[in-house]
């Protein structure tokens, strides 16, 4: 069936993801709690899918809270350095928004739809991606997150499309190319090299974002 619409993941995806960048910046924010980074990064992790579906402030205290940090000004130093870093790494990828424009110009709908804290929402809309997808699904907003079915069905509904009218495009994080294919989307990798995609995944992948209008064609 001809897909109407193709919905992106954004880390990874639409936008680069420097792990090396936030692991370097993961010690920084321990080192201004005063703990060791390896803790930090443990607690960090644990509280990740929480996380996703609640809000962040909320979510470092909560890590502040288990390593047993009860510095206010510490705190609030910590959770600032990981939104700055967080804003200098939303650099949307070189063919993410000629990508999104010609999918418009050729008829197709657009949705976002991604696992995120709830600094995101803002990032995105500051960004060269604002207003250039039809629908934006955010995990911390709607308190849903992949692979969940739920999360791509409310996007697909959002569309006005069923599920298997839809592609999704993502970095294969979070078992979200699964969850695409169970709620009945089509789902293509996108392996660009700077990314850390499943070791086992059997399907369509592309390497730039662009090569989405490849499929469609």
């Amino acid at each position: 069936m001809t897909p109407r619409a193709v919905t992106f993941d954004l880390w990874g995806t639409l936008v680069h993801y420097d792990y090396e960048r936030w692991q370097r910046e993961l010690t920084s924010i321990a080192e201004v709690l005063g703990v060791p980074p390896e803790e930090f990064e443990r607690e960090w992790k644990r509280d990740y899918h929480r996380r996703l579906v609640s809000d962040l402030r909320e979510s470092f205290e909560r890590v502040c809270r288990s390593l047993g940090v009860n510095q206010a000004g510490a705190i609030e130093d910590g959770l600032s350095l990981r939104n700055e870093v967080q804003r200098e790494m939303f650099v949307p990828r070189e063919d993410a928004v000629t990508t999104l424009r010609e999918l418009h110009a050729r008829g197709y709908l657009t949705g976002l739809i991604t696992n995120c804290s709830s600094e995101a929402p803002a990032l995105f809309g500051e960004s060269t991606l604002a207003g250039l997808l039809d629908v934006e699904v955010f995990s911390c907003s709607v308190g849903l997150r992949k692979p969940d079915r739920a999360i791509y069905e409310l996007a697909a509904a959002q569309l006005g499309l069923d599920p298997g009218l839809c592609l999704f495009i993502g970095d294969g994080s979070d078992q979200e190319l699964e969850g695409a294919r169970g709620a009945g989307m089509k789902a293509v990798l996108l392996r660009p090299g700077d990314t850390r995609p499943p070791d086992d995944w059997r399907g369509p992948e592309i390497t730039r974002l662009a090569q989405v209008l490849t499929l469609i064609s």
